[in-house]
């Protein structure tokens, strides 16, 4: 049987949303079981790179956790990928993030992506910077973002998938997209991307069901992350945050 751990990017536990836990469950194919480990603390969204900083360590904690409690894979319930390559430097497991698994994918369902994620420039420019890290400058046809912010779409779900639909077709007929990636996992549960994808004429990828899948994927295809590209960090004395003391016993600290 195969563990997930679904760990989560900010201080609010989304587990205790009934409409998200449903739809993630969704997914979980049968037989597989999926564990949802929250921060202890945390900003209330990852909007921006002082979120991700502020959240690090507490994210990389239940990273830690996910390997001790005997998870097979980790997926990061984030589209801005939080702390990515220090997750999987730190685990033994594999490590997969929406951003990440969700580019890669598009390029096999088409030439130039477009993103479209949730208010803010903040978010935008996560995007991009994603984009360069990736190296996918060269496809990418540039970054768009809804007029609401990530905490208010569970609020107005219907306004959200009209105005995803409405920035989705202007990537389309103005930037030159043919594949459009979700840039917010928040979005997964609230907006329907059937009915889009059937006006667009293009497929719309939601990142949070991609690295899911993928996590499921390198699990019975018996792969992990290249310890070579992501080494183990060496283990070393660490004053430690009291809110911390332990957590990184053996896996960073002596």
């Amino acid at each position: 049987m195969t563990k997930l751990a679904l760990i989560g990017a900010t201080g609010i536990d989304w587990w205790t949303d009934p409409k998200k836990k449903s739809f993630v469950m969704s997914y979980v194919p049968s037989g597989c079981e999926i564990g949802n480990l929250t921060p202890k603390y945390g900003t209330h969204s990852v909007e921006s790179h002082v979120d991700e900083a502020y959240n690090a360590p507490f994210i990389l904690e239940q990273v830690v956790k996910a390997n001790k409690e005997g998870y097979d894979v980790i997926v990061l319930d984030c589209a801005c990928d939080p702390v990515l390559d220090a997750a999987r430097e730190i685990s033994k497991i594999p490590v997969v993030a929406p951003r990440n698994a969700a580019l890669h994918l598009a390029l096999t369902l088409g030439t130039k992506f477009g993103i479209v994620t949730v208010q803010g420039s903040s978010l935008k420019r996560c995007m991009e910077s994603g984009v360069r890290k990736e190296g996918l400058e060269s496809f990418s046809v540039g970054v768009r973002y809804l007029s609401m912010p990530v905490l208010d779409i569970a609020k107005h779900p219907e306004a959200a998938q009209k105005e995803l639909l409405k920035i989705s077709k202007k990537m389309i007929e103005e930037d030159g997209a043919d594949v459009i990636v979700l840039g917010c996992t928040a979005l997964s549960h609230e907006v329907d991307l059937q009915p889009i994808m059937k006006q667009l004429g293009v497929p719309v990828i939601d990142p949070w069901v991609i690295a899911v899948k993928t996590a499921f994927m390198l699990v019975e295809a018996g792969l992990s992350h290249s310890k070579v590209a992501y080494p183990s960090p060496p283990l070393k004395e660490v004053n430690e945050d009291p809110s911390l003391k332990s957590a990184f016993d053996g896996y960073l600290k002596k």
